[in-house]
């Protein structure tokens, strides 16, 4: 038996080292949306409240003012418990779920191909694969979401006549999964559409069981509908919907005005639904674009290395070797891979930005297509004679080698440095600073809204928190909410005044931005990773 799955062993290690190490040191900082997640699950813990002073079961307060998906702040309410707040406790769950992806991918291939080689080959992929990786290194939803849809996935495909309580575990894996992250709730309605096309023979048999299937997830499905329409989630998607009202009608004026056509024929082409298709397709084709996928992914350095893809770029001709092959066997499964990629990137789709993460649930399927090129290609290899096949062979497997070697250098030796300021490094650093030199002042002035990166770096007393952040104050016309001797709030006269002097009380230690009292001496400066750029600065009014 330990022969028998002793590679799928290996490649579980492999994947628990890529995610585990060195894990609280890289990415190199702690960003707002880790700080507030982490934040509100201590807080939960000690005083039963998020950090805002108010708690609701499916949808946590956020500090944009929006509400947040509450499974990772629940799994991580235990972790805290045992082993204290700090990052590495933080994103332990992602990382967990990003290794248990490995055999689950794993079981879903072999399942749809009956091959335990392309199986081992997808989990080997998805062990190293940069998008991979990278949700599961830091405390976000991303991996846990991924987790679940694939789990639901994998026991439907399995449940059958004997095992047809599979479909309830499915069922409640999925439900698990819209309260983890904000893509399920869009993916899955038309997703699990999909599976009961690719599986209608075996429902037919087991029509009560699908049933109680509907039923779970139906239930789960209206508590999101209650969470979006009376929790106030749904002002969340409008803030980033590419189909928001106001955008679409400013657009639409401009079309008109730009044109020599008279109204009633240019209201034809220029209207509501012209701009919101042309959006809509603008965002969606702009996901599948070769190199976001496999050649430089997304400049947003939160959510990619930037100078590799999502997929390692030996990938590409498997991908697509892949997808001929499927669509030449079986067509069934084909559709069923391709369809499940077209709704993957509905998320992000239509949302703003160009953001990977809200088109996470797509990525198993590249991995997929990639493994039957190569598993077809290994095999077409084996039919040369020896020093041929041998050498065929190596060059594939180094080959590949070298491409995932650059990867994890990049990942684990370039990116701390050079990203360090899209994960707040030196925001950290500044408090840090503000921190251990506290005595020295009477106050401390943050220019800016850095209180929950400040009470997760610092153990702040959530209940302080709480009365700081329902009893704000004002300092000379900015809104501030101040803890202890810190006081956070933008502060906007720094943009007009010369010296800090002119606004700040003596025997204070100020933190803003490197653009601001450029005139001034500053008492500390945090540049960026090159030390050319200044990004915040400290000063002292004595």
């Amino acid at each position: 038996m330990f022969k028998k799955h002793f590679p799928l062993l290996l490649i579980l290690l492999l994947a628990l080292i890529l995610r585990f190490w060195q894990l609280g040191e890289i990415p190199s900082g702690i960003h707002m949306d880790e700080a507030d997640t982490g934040y509100s699950a201590y807080s939960i813990l000690k005083t039963g409240l998020s950090q805002y002073g108010s708690f609701n079961l499916l949808a946590l307060e956020e500090s944009s003012g929006g509400t947040h998906p509450p499974l990772y702040i629940y799994l991580i309410i235990p972790l805290i418990k045992v082993f204290g707040l700090n990052i590495f406790v933080e994103r332990i769950p992602s990382a967990i779920f990003g290794v248990l992806m490995v055999p689950i991918l794993f079981l879903i291939v072999n399942k749809l191909f009956r091959s335990k080689g392309v199986a081992a080959v997808a989990a080997l992929l998805i062990a190293v694969n940069p998008w991979a990786i990278h949700i599961s290194r830091q405390g976000l939803l991303e991996s846990i979401a991924l987790f679940f849809v694939c789990l639901g996935t994998l026991l439907f495909l399995y449940a059958s006549e004997k095992n047809r309580y599979l479909y309830i575990l499915s069922a409640i894996s999925f439900g698990l999964s819209l309260f983890s992250y904000d893509a399920p709730k869009v993916f899955l309605p038309p997703f699990i559409l999909l599976l009961v096309f690719y599986k209608k023979d075996d429902l037919i048999k087991i029509k009560k069981y699908f049933m109680y299937f509907l039923i779970i997830f139906g239930m789960s499905f209206l508590l999101i509908l209650k969470v979006l329409y009376f929790d106030g989630q749904m002002g969340d998607y409008n803030s980033v919907s590419i189909f928001d009202k106001t955008g679409i009608e400013r657009t639409v004026n401009r079309e008109r005005n730009e044109t020599k056509a008279p109204l009633w024929l240019s209201s034809i082409f220029h209207n509501k639904a012209t701009v919101a298709l042309g959006r809509f397709e603008t965002s969606y084709s702009s996901i599948f674009s070769l190199n976001w996928f496999f050649l430089n992914g997304q400049g947003n350095l939160q959510q990619s290395v930037a100078k590799h893809g999502q997929f390692h770029l030996f990938e590409l001709p498997f991908f697509f070797l892949g997808c001929f092959i499927i669509f030449t066997k079986n067509k069934k499964i084909g559709f069923f891979l391709l369809t499940w990629i077209l709704l993957g990137a509905i998320p992000g789709g239509i949302t703003t930005g160009n953001y990977p993460y809200r088109s996470v649930l797509l990525l198993p399927v590249p991995i997929i297509f990639s493994s039957i090129g190569i598993v077809w290609l290994w095999n077409y290899i084996k039919k040369f004679k020896i020093p041929i096949s041998f050498t065929a062979r190596l060059s594939l497997v180094v080959t590949c080698i070298i491409f995932v070697i650059s990867y994890l250098f990049t990942y684990f030796f370039d990116y701390p440095v050079y990203a360090s300021e899209s994960w707040a490094k030196q925001q950290n650093d500044a408090l840090k600073y503000a921190f251990l030199n506290e005595g020295k002042y009477e106050k401390i002035f943050i220019d800016g809204r850095w209180e929950s990166m400040f009470a997760f770096n610092f153990k702040i007393d959530p209940v302080l928190f709480q009365k700081a952040y329902l009893n704000q104050e004002e300092y000379r016309g900015a809104k501030i909410m101040r803890i202890g001797k810190f006081y956070f709030g933008n502060f906007i006269a720094l943009d007009k005044i010369k010296d800090p002097k002119e606004y700040f009380s003596d025997k204070s230690l100020i933190i803003t931005s490197g653009t601001k009292l450029k005139d001034i001496l500053p008492l500390k400066e945090f540049k960026d990773p090159g030390g050319i750029r200044v990004i915040f600065n400290a000063f002292s009014v004595e």
